[in-house]
């Protein structure tokens, strides 16, 4: 198991485009997406899943699998997690939808809490930075998965991993809740 922190960075680009990060164990990938896949939406649902089915805990095993399109090229995540709650990422990317052959980009294991960690941190920041309207407007396809991914915050929270900041105001995501309560 590695002792760095995987470190995960999104940002929309011109509409319909995205750009991701995903560091960890001295490997970096970058991903330019586009709204022909649900990045977020896939990657946190998957995310949700091996919290919600905990399938490792019977002995069976508990993993998902999440591709994102890039052009031609798809990435495919495949995330397990273990009775010891680490989880095995491993990342291949596929030249061409339908090709079946695979490079292998990264195989990396950490605590599953740390994986979390990092893509929710991100998305915290992204998301109050960009708001749920803006974030609409400029993928132009999917919502941002705010249900996912407030599912992710409560567990760090849960697991004392995270530190609510009572009363702080966010600037365009605080506006969007208020237009909500008005």
């Amino acid at each position: 198991m590695s002792t760095d922190s995987p470190i995960f960075s999104f940002a929309l680009g011109v509409p319909g485009t995205a750009q991701a990060k995903f560091s960890c164990g001295g490997s970096e990938i970058e991903f330019q997406l586009d709204n022909v896949c649900n990045p977020l939406g896939d990657l946190l649902h998957g995310m949700v899943s091996l919290i919600t089915t905990p399938s490792q805990l019977w002995g069976e095993e508990n993993s998902c699998h999440v591709v994102w399109y890039s052009g031609t090229d798809s990435y495919n995540w495949f995330l397990s997690v273990d009775s010891n709650q680490d989880v095995s990422l491993r990342i291949t990317k596929s030249l061409g939808f339908f090709e079946d052959d695979e490079v292998e980009m990264l195989l990396y294991v950490c605590p599953y809490v740390e994986l979390v960690q990092c893509v929710v941190g991100e998305l915290d920041s992204f998301v109050k930075k960009v708001g749920l309207l803006n974030y609409a407007q400029q993928w132009q396809k999917d919502e941002f998965p705010i249900t996912y991914f407030l599912f992710l915050k409560k567990h760090l929270i849960d697991n004392n991993r995270w530190n609510q900041e009572v009363g702080k105001q966010c600037d365009i995501l605080s506006d969007e809740l208020l237009l909500l309560l008005a």
